[in-house]
């Protein structure tokens, strides 16, 4: 009997770190996007404002006023006017400002994690994103599960081209608390987050990284509840 409960329980352990391991990062790859497109759909199945689509379904989705933009400060090179973002990307990700839609990111398969770095303009955040706001549910609704306080820099970082502004990056991160299963993230001053009374400007999003929430599966949570009602036998069984 004490074999077959080790056995019982060796077979839990090894299904919570297949869990586990099924949990592995998602990272938002911007670099394809042709520059100043709405993302739209792009890396949730459908396509960008441009009919263009990604490789593969990564299950993130965006408001209608989500970009992608290129490093530069023409029309020829991009006009993300940014430099040193931290993920190296060729683009980052910019909510264009709009006095009806909230900026946001969709996950509908639900998130434990979520980290980024941001930049505002010449490392100043007059109305700018001031805050992520992480909700259960999609579009910046349901329960607000977290907030994260976006500041500048302690030390700006000069810009090395003339007309960029975004050059000074900081980092943001849900890690340490206990969000659950997230779907979505709203970018603002407030959890409204249209420009009414939240402007989305001014702000530069990078190297976005969600951690799927991965529950244990009812199998594995039947196989542990069986293990439970075995210890009693046992401990009759060696008395």
């Amino acid at each position: 009997m004490k074999r077959r409960n080790l056995t019982l329980l060796a077979a839990a352990v090894a299904g919570l770190g297949i869990a586990s391991a099924r949990a592995s990062t998602v990272v938002l790859p911007l670099g394809s996007i042709h520059t100043g497109d709405d993302i739209e759909n792009y890396f949730n199945g459908g396509t960008d404002s441009t009919g263009q689509s990604y490789t593969s379904n990564l299950g993130i989705g965006f408001s209608p006023n989500a970009t992608a933009q290129k490093a530069g400060d023409s029309e020829s090179t991009g006009d993300g006017r940014f430099e040193n973002n931290p993920s190296g990307q060729s683009e980052i990700l910019y909510f264009s400002s709009s006095s009806s839609t909230a900026s946001y990111l969709d996950y509908a398969a639900g998130f434990s994690t979520l980290a980024f770095n941001y930049s505002f303009s010449n490392n100043t955040n007059p109305g700018s994103a001031e805050y992520a706001y992480v909700y259960s549910g999609l579009n910046g609704t349901g329960t607000l599960l977290d907030t994260l306080a976006l500041t500048p820099a302690g030390t700006t970082t000069a810009c090395t081209q003339s007309g960029d502004a975004y050059c000074t990056w900081s980092s943001a991160t849900t890690a340490g608390t206990n969000i659950g299963a997230a779907e979505s993230v709203l970018f603002g001053t407030s959890p409204t987050g249209t420009t009414t009374g939240s402007p989305v400007t001014l702000t530069e999003f990078d190297g976005v990284e969600l951690t799927p929430a991965v529950p244990i599966p009812g199998a594995l949570w039947l196989m542990i509840s069986g293990l439970g009602s075995l210890l009693p036998l046992v401990r009759r069984r060696t008395a």
